[in-house]
């Protein structure tokens, strides 16, 4: 009969620990989704759901991407390919730690010491002004980052304007010209400024909106007018290296042209990883101590992140997710324990 008993509640307890564990999910789920990028979108809705990063380290340790770390090592530090220009874009989807993982790497000790300068592009940025070319607002902000100032900017665009006045051409529209020209002479800029520097640029969250769309290693062509191709802005043969991030496959195969300099990165896949990522927010970020380390609440966790870093410490930071019969103290804190309901000094029938 005691059997039973137990078996019953057991049932119980892990029917209710699978439903808070849902019930939170489901919060952490409807969050993520208002940030998730969606086609069909208008412009002004697609960017709410953008934030503009920083090259600041990251905050928080990263678990399960060593592979991926010494991948990213090997392209900045090969000393092969020391001179040669070259580029290469990770891929993944929404929360599965792009950003982190370049932030990393970025602001490596190694890295700090072969490349200068480094600058990192958020593609997104409250910087860019309203109705200005995407373009236009990551060159300046890239020449910004080298020291140009505001009246250079004032005064190319003063220049294109009157380049396009004087030679009006069929078929563009005023605007799109002078947006031309504009774009021209700012990637001459940028050549001069980045000329015989072994420098480094990450882009980060690229998106096709951004029309940032151009192979960086392309060659200019005889018949072609230089400043036409994003390429011609950034020098080769001093050993420049350009990341982009993206959740966009479609956009990174417009962004390099061969197939291994696309980095795909997954979720994890070790059980083990994410819960150390689950415990990390929980113990050192919230001073709280977590669940025990349950196989029943590791898989759980798993199934409901589906592996996806920021998804573990968004479903950690609502609250640890306590088991049946641990006891919760009034600070939140937990107490493992496996008191049975039988009083002391006495044992089953």
């Amino acid at each position: 009969m005691a059997s039973d008993t137990s078996q019953h509640q057991v049932a119980v307890d892990k029917r209710d620990f699978k439903q808070r564990f849902q019930d939170k999910y489901d919060v952490w789920h409807q969050a993520s989704q208002e940030k998730m990028d969606s086609s069909g979108v208008a412009g002004e809705e697609k960017e709410k759901d953008r934030l503009e990063t920083e090259p600041t380290p990251p905050k928080h340790k990263i678990h399960g991407f060593d592979n991926e770390i010494k991948s990213l090592e090997n392209f900045l530090l090969d000393q092969k390919v020391y001179k040669e220009f070259k580029s290469l874009v990770i891929v993944g989807e929404y929360g599965v730690g792009k950003t982190a993982l370049c932030q990393k790497i970025f602001n490596k000790e190694q890295v700090k010491s072969v490349y200068a300068p480094r600058i990192w592009v958020s593609m997104h940025s409250k910087e860019t002004k309203e109705g200005e070319d995407k373009k236009v607002s990551v060159l300046k902000r890239i020449l910004k980052d080298l020291g140009v100032e505001d009246e250079m900017f004032e005064s190319i665009h003063k220049e294109a304007t009157k380049e396009v006045s004087a030679k009006m051409e069929l078929g563009e529209t005023y605007e799109e010209m002078v947006k031309d020209e504009e774009i021209a002479a700012l990637l001459y800029a940028l050549h001069l400024n980045l000329r015989w520097k072994k420098y480094l640029i990450v882009f980060d969250d690229v998106r096709e909106e951004d029309k940032w769309d151009q192979k960086l290693d392309e060659k200019l062509k005889e018949d072609e007018k230089w400043g036409k191709h994003l390429s011609d802005g950034f020098p080769k043969g001093s050993g420049g290296r350009v990341i982009y991030t993206t959740r966009d496959k479609t956009v990174a195969e417009k962004l390099v042209g061969e197939r291994h300099e696309i980095h795909r990165l997954w979720p994890l896949s070790d059980h083990q990883k994410v819960w150390n990522i689950y415990e990390e927010v929980v113990v050192v970020e919230k001073k709280k101590e977590p669940p025990r380390n349950d196989k029943k609440c590791i898989d759980e966790l798993m199934n409901k992140s589906r592996g996806l870093p920021l998804a573990v410490r968004m479903i950690a930071e609502l609250d640890p997710v306590f088991l049946d019969d641990e006891i919760v103290a009034q600070d939140g804190s937990t107490n493992g324990s496996n008191e049975s309901t039988n009083p002391p000094n006495q044992s089953n029938p």
